[in-house]
């Protein structure tokens, strides 16, 4: 471009903003990085001076059309801002009858930040015309600002919008707004893509509204896996609001969900939730999974003086059940517990024995120290440490007591050495649940197999890049990496022949089991299981590979 004469330029302007001419007026401000800056301040001037139909699209164009410009003369954009604020409706002209993309944009944008709720007729027309994706973005992200609920549907159809950008303005949008229509709508859009499923998810949880609480507790019951852990994870975080929905649940026909919530409630560790918790130990509910989620909520809630009602739970015909129970009743361990305990296995029958080693197996400290002076306790569970437990609950114990100050006891338990390791069956248990590990330790050990023990999926990833074991058995629902995402990184090392993988879940759904088998799993174990399900399990495997 040539020397620009300024003197001309600042006549062209003046002469512009006299008569109204936009497009001239444009052409000069777009010259204006050609000129001194005494010039440009100028000008700039005198368009700020102009009437504001005439200087609110000009400086739109002005801020969007010269961004660098703009960073050195702030107040031209603040001196914008407040000429709309002072005359919105200029607006409704202004935006349609925009020839600069970069104007309308800018200008629509301000519609929303100033929450122009006479805009919106304007902005869902432009939505319906529109094709440019920007003009369409910033169309979408100010009617979410304003917040108008008439707003939504429109909103709503460009959820499944072939732009990835449109989409993400769009749920945005329907946040902002929050009515359960909109959440409604994003609800209805799960299920697709994870990040955009994250992204909404985080949007509803942000919201923390009843209405987007019980949204949230709905896809507990999902039929996809990341969604509902990525539900529970949400309404952990919401807290105490959570808990009234949640309880709710434990009314309800439904295992899975029944089990999810007590999982958040566990989570959560408010003392609301004891009595529902409670109320549904005391109907007797014949599912096992669920009353080990019942007690294991229990045990990391905040029981007052009525934990008594906890002992009951050691007479339970499943292991992994009195597993829960033991460790409910030591982190809330007093001396009527105590009592409840004692008369439990005083008896020296076959159901005290079987308490005695899940207190063991359980790490259940607490109720260890206060009995084990008595003999009926003390003979059985050193005879069981000594001969039968995990070489590292061995060591646990045995550390414990010699801290207690029971050194003989302590020697007694560690002197009998074992060769632990060669030969046996190396498998990797992964499960969120350290007592769900704890329970995989003691069995796989009574089955002489050589067991590591994984609570989060990253970890037996990392470790499965330096070893190989011969069984994975692995979780389904578990917090960022699940199961079938567990099996997707295995397969991605090893084939099913060179690795077998076992997909262990309370939940029997045929869309989870479909894609735990797309994944490459080789076969899915119910919980709760017991050492004879892991010894079928492990026989059909060897079977399978000849």
């Amino acid at each position: 471009m040539g020397k620009i004469n300024e003197q001309h330029l600042m006549d062209e302007i003046r002469f512009d903003i006299g008569v109204k001419d936009l497009i001239k007026g444009k052409l000069v401000l777009a010259a204006l990085g050609h000129v001194s800056r005494e010039t440009q301040k100028e000008a700039l001037s005198e368009v700020i001076s102009a009437d504001d139909g005439f200087a609110i699209p000009l400086l739109a164009g002005f801020v969007a059309g010269n961004p660098d410009l703009a960073k050195i003369f702030p107040h031209v954009r603040e001196t914008m801002f407040s000429k709309v604020l002072d005359n919105p409706d200029i607006l409704l002209d202004a935006i349609p009858t925009s020839n600069d993309p970069a104007a309308k944009i800018l200008m629509t944008e301000i519609a929303g930040e100033i929450r122009f709720d006479k805009a919106v007729p304007l902005l869902l027309d432009l939505l319906k015309k529109e094709k440019d994706v920007r003009l369409i973005k910033a169309v979408i992200s100010s009617l979410g600002m304003i917040g108008d609920p008439s707003a939504v549907a429109p909103i709503s159809e460009h959820l499944y919008s072939n732009n990835r950008d449109i989409v993400m303005a769009a749920v945005r949008a329907l946040g902002d707004i929050a009515v359960p229509e909109a959440l409604q709508k994003l609800l209805d859009r799960l299920g697709g893509e994870t990040d955009i499923d994250h992204m909404i998810m985080d949007i509803i949880a942000r919201i923390q509204t009843p209405e987007a609480v019980e949204k949230l507790n709905e896809i507990l019951s999902s039929k996809f896996v990341h969604l509902r852990t990525a539900a529970k994870k949400k309404l952990s975080e919401i807290g105490t609001m959570s808990v009234r929905v949640l309880v709710k649940n434990l009314l309800k026909d439904n295992t899975d969900l029944i089990i999810h919530s007590l999982n958040v409630l566990g989570d959560l560790g408010d003392s609301a939730a004891i009595a529902p918790v409670r109320k549904l130990l005391f109907n007797e509910p014949k599912d096992p999974n669920i009353r080990f989620a019942a007690y294991e909520a229990l045990g990391r809630l905040p029981l007052d003086k009525n934990a008594f009602t906890l002992a009951a739970g050691l007479e339970d015909p499943v292991d992994n059940v009195r597993d829960a129970v033991a460790r409910a009743i030591d982190h809330n361990y007093n001396p009527v517990l105590a009592g409840g305990v004692r008369n439990l296995i005083r008896s020296g029958n076959a159901l005290a024995l079987k308490i005695i080693m899940t207190v063991i197996n359980a790490q259940c400290e607490n109720i260890f120290l206060d009995l084990i002076e008595e003999d009926y306790f003390k003979i059985p569970a050193v005879r069981y440490l000594s001969t039968k437990a995990h070489p590292d609950v061995r060591a646990e114990f045995s550390r414990l007591l010699a801290r207690a100050g029971y050194k003989e006891l302590s020697n007694e338990i560690t002197s009998k050495e074992e060769a632990y390791g060669k030969g046996r069956l190396k498998v990797f248990a992964v499960d969120d649940s350290r007592m769900i590990l704890n329970i995989y330790r003691a069995v796989l050990h009574n089955l002489g197999c050589e067991a590591q023990l994984f609570e989060f999926p990253a970890s037996a990833i990392e470790r499965l890049n330096i070893e190989r074991p011969d069984i994975i058995f692995t979780d389904l629902n578990m917090p960022d990496i699940s199961g079938i995402d567990l099996t997707k990184a295995v397969r991605r090392l090893f084939s099913g022949e060179e690795l077998p993988v076992v997909m262990v879940t309370t939940q029997d759904e045929e869309r989870d089991n479909n894609a735990a088998y797309d994944a490459g799993v080789d076969l899915i174990m119910k919980k709760p299981f017991s050492e004879a399900h892991i010894k079928d399990v492990l026989g059909e495997l060897k079977k399978k590979q000849g």
